[in-house]
């Protein structure tokens, strides 16, 4: 081993004493934070000397000091990296895999987590993500290392700690809707669309964890608990096999540590359907955010930034547009969606009631001529449906609520398609869809205060249970 401070003008050798005649080094390691320490690995398999030999200087190579405490015999290393961000944080990859350093060297642990027992050859720290080089077993990418940036003694002491994320990058997912490559293709899995959240929990909480997302204002933008009931994708909403699909995962309440992906998104309120192709909620503008982590009755925040895609053009004012416009669409379409799923629990109460009251004419009459005013689903028609290929204005004086259901959905994915401002004509057509909602949920409204309170003073009045409409609960 030779060093030169001079620019290459003069060299001196360094080499630790302890090396013997054969002994491969393999990769020397300048610290990016201080001048006169650097990291040596050292192989002598070829020696039948199996161990992993790790030194470290911090004299410019005057001294060396073994450092490789923690990786077993049989793991004989073939580089040492430091984090280019944290000061002392070391990874080292060996003929049986990676391990991780949090302490300048003294102390090493597995960092193994899904990678098979492989010959390790090499190894970069991109950015924030880990990538490794192997022998026959391909490249391996360890995603947003910013967790173990921030490992220490107090992470290793509280009994839940949520780390700071790394900030998310607001990327569209392929929207082309094709077939997915099929499974006997060679790929790899693409890093999670969204905001990566890590946490860790000492021991299994007694009651649920919940994550929730706040605007740089404090309000709330999304709420996550470990005992949400999650939507599971119908095989009849997809063209392609399940194995393809990844639905959304619960968050974690057992001891260890969790990541947990937010797709950025704003949700929609229970009341809308959605389907594996959608809708969904808004997009969260860039800008700043909070994310809090309560377990065990504690809760503990971190900042966290979504920045644009920087391939997209759009000005921040113009996604504040876009932004406003799908909340106010997406607010409308769970009130309608609300009002849907209540007519359609009514008719089922109605129909219930008319069995009942069987020997009762007045009342089955007034049940009927209810039953008649309620705006139920029907069969679409294709000429009258909502196109996402043209944008259509109201064709009704007072559309009924499936059918405005239908357009704010489009006028919905129409929105959220692109990140630019609303084009004129999808304005223009949201204001309408919006002002036929606004028609469509007073003439429900009007049908609960005055239609139905008269047939449920005659149900009474014979002694019958009267209607109920249930308010949806909000997600």
């Amino acid at each position: 081993m030779q060093l030169t401070q001079d620019e290459g003008k003069t060299w001196t050798d360094v080499t630790p004493p302890e090396l013997t005649p054969w002994s491969k080094v393999t990769h020397i390691e300048a610290s990016h934070s201080d001048a006169g320490t650097a990291y040596t690995a050292v192989d002598r398999h070829r020696l039948e000397d199996y161990r992993a030999h790790l030194y470290r200087t911090r004299d410019f190579g005057k001294t060396w000091e073994s450092v490789s405490s923690g990786i077993p015999d049989g793991s004989f290393l073939n580089c040492v990296r430091e984090d280019p961000v944290r000061k002392g944080l070391l990874y080292a990859c060996t003929e049986k895999g990676v391990y991780v350093s949090f302490d300048d060297g003294d102390d090493w642990q597995p960092l193994q987590l899904s990678l098979p027992v492989t010959s390790v050859r090499d190894l970069v720290v991109h950015e924030d993500d880990l990538v490794i080089a192997t022998f026959g077993r391909s490249l391996w990418v360890l995603d947003d290392v910013t967790p173990l940036r921030q490992m220490d003694a107090h992470v290793a002491a509280a009994d839940a700690w949520l780390f700071r994320p790394g900030a998310a990058y607001r990327v569209r997912p392929g929207g082309d809707q094709g077939t997915p490559v099929p499974m006997d293709e060679a790929l790899a899995s693409n890093p999670p669309e969204g905001a990566a959240v890590d946490y860790y929990l000492k021991q299994k909480t007694s009651g649920p964890v919940q994550l929730e997302i706040l605007d740089s204002e404090g309000k709330l933008v999304r709420r996550f608990a470990s005992n949400d009931e999650l939507r599971k994708t119908d095989p009849k909403d997809v063209e392609f096999p399940m194995q393809w699909v990844r639905d959304p995962q619960p968050l974690s309440a057992e001891a260890g540590m969790h990541r947990f992906v937010w797709d950025l998104r704003y949700p929609l309120a229970q009341s809308v359907h959605t389907t594996y192709w959608g809708p969904a909620g808004p997009l969260a503008a860039p800008g700043n955010y909070i994310v809090r982590l309560t377990a065990n009755g504690k809760s503990s925040s971190q900042p966290l930034t979504i920045k644009i895609d920087p391939r997209v053009k759009a000005t921040q004012a113009e996604l504040t547009r876009r932004f406003e416009l799908a909340s106010r669409l997406a607010a409308r379409l769970g009130e309608v969606s609300s009002a849907i799923q209540q007519a359609g629990e009514l008719r089922k109460q109605i129909e219930t009631r008319k069995k009942e009251s069987g020997g009762y004419a007045e009342l089955q009459q007034a049940l009927a001529a209810l039953e008649k005013k309620i705006e139920v689903p029907a069969v679409p028609d294709s000429e009258a449906d909502f196109g996402l290929f043209g944008l259509a204005m109201p064709g009704e004086v007072n559309p009924p609520l499936p059918r405005v259901a239908s357009a704010l959905t489009g006028m919905l994915t129409i929105v959220e398609s692109a990140d630019a401002a609303p084009t004129a004509d999808a304005a223009a057509a949201s204001e309408k869809w919006e002002a036929s909602a606004q028609g469509a949920l007073a003439r429900w409204t009007a049908l609960q205060k005055e239609e139905i309170v008269s047939v449920n003073a005659s149900l009474q009045k014979a002694n019958f249970k009267p209607l109920k409409i249930e308010q949806t609960p909000k997600r």
